[in-house]
């Protein structure tokens, strides 16, 4: 089923299982009418929007902050930015329904006029307190068991805490992009299992055990982070590799939309082995 016009401006929605998703432009995307007065709280609790564009020792911008083009593309949604003073590149962020998996794929890319060393686009997610943060982060302990599902608790103790790929991408995080711009001194974790975050409703929704799942494939995403303190917050670090001009660099997010499951991080996992066809 494709996108419909909707009434506000420069705003696209969807349907998605018993919910509606809404295409707010740069803010990405809000999902409504499960039955949870905590899912309408209002604009500022959007998902999937591109916040930060960063290199190699710097952040580029706050990209969800500039203006974008919102326009139809078949059945998807495109948001698109003009190449501006601080980012020599187009960027673009392509929202997609894929009802038979009751999610949306999103494609954000850049189409690079100049080089940048260590591109990233950082993206971010938004949810209430209401919603219990997992993130899927290897086992540390001496003798591991497989992936350890760590529950962020709501105002705890070092709430700036981030997940990386590998030992090269614990190096991205530290080349200095996060001095610059809003400053961010990230509390290192292990290295995720896989880049793969879950948002458990407390309530539920639309009447059964309902959660967000939200999933990218390892070659794209250098790291995992989030918060919970002022705000529940879950971003995927894509990218952090060398683009030169004249290249198109993309990547796929998934979120899904789950209801009615008997274990959640069960299902998860094969949420993601069935995307990315065994786990890569």
């Amino acid at each position: 089923m494709a996108f419909r016009k909707a009434a506000a401006e420069s705003a696209f929605e969807g349907d998605l299982g018993p919910g509606k998703v809404t295409i707010l432009g740069a803010s990405g995307l809000r999902l409504t009418g499960l039955g949870s007065f905590w899912l309408d709280e209002g604009p500022d609790f959007a998902w999937l929007n591109i916040y930060r564009t960063l290199c190699i020792g710097r952040q580029l911008e706050i990209t969800r902050e500039r203006p974008a083009v919102v326009e139809a593309d078949g059945d998807a949604v495109v948001v698109r930015w003009k190449p501006s003073e601080e980012v020599n590149a187009t960027l673009s962020a392509r929202y997609q329904l894929v009802q038979s998996d009751s999610a949306v794929d999103v494609e954000f890319a850049a189409e690079l006029e100049q080089d940048y060393p260590g591109f990233e686009l950082f993206i971010a997610n938004y949810f209430t307190p209401q919603f219990r943060p997992r993130y899927a982060v290897a086992d540390n302990l001496t003798h591991p068991e497989g992936v350890f599902w760590y529950q962020k608790q709501w105002c705890g103790d070092g709430e700036n805490e981030s997940w990386a790929r590998d030992e090269a991408a614990e190096g991205t995080f530290a080349d200095g992009r996060w001095i610059d711009g809003y400053p961010l001194n990230w509390r290192r974790g292990p290295q995720y299992a896989y880049p793969l975050m879950t948002q458990e409703h407390r309530n539920g929704l639309a009447n059964e055990k309902g959660a967000i799942v939200i999933m990218a494939r390892r070659s794209d995403c250098y790291g995992i982070s989030g918060f919970n303190s002022y705000h529940n917050s879950q971003y995927l670090h894509l990218g952090g590799n060398d683009a030169r001009a004249g290249e198109r660099v993309a990547f796929v997010v998934r979120m899904v939309l789950l209801v009615g499951y008997q274990d959640l991080q069960t299902e998860a996992l094969a949420l993601y082995d069935a995307w990315t066809e065994g786990g890569a």
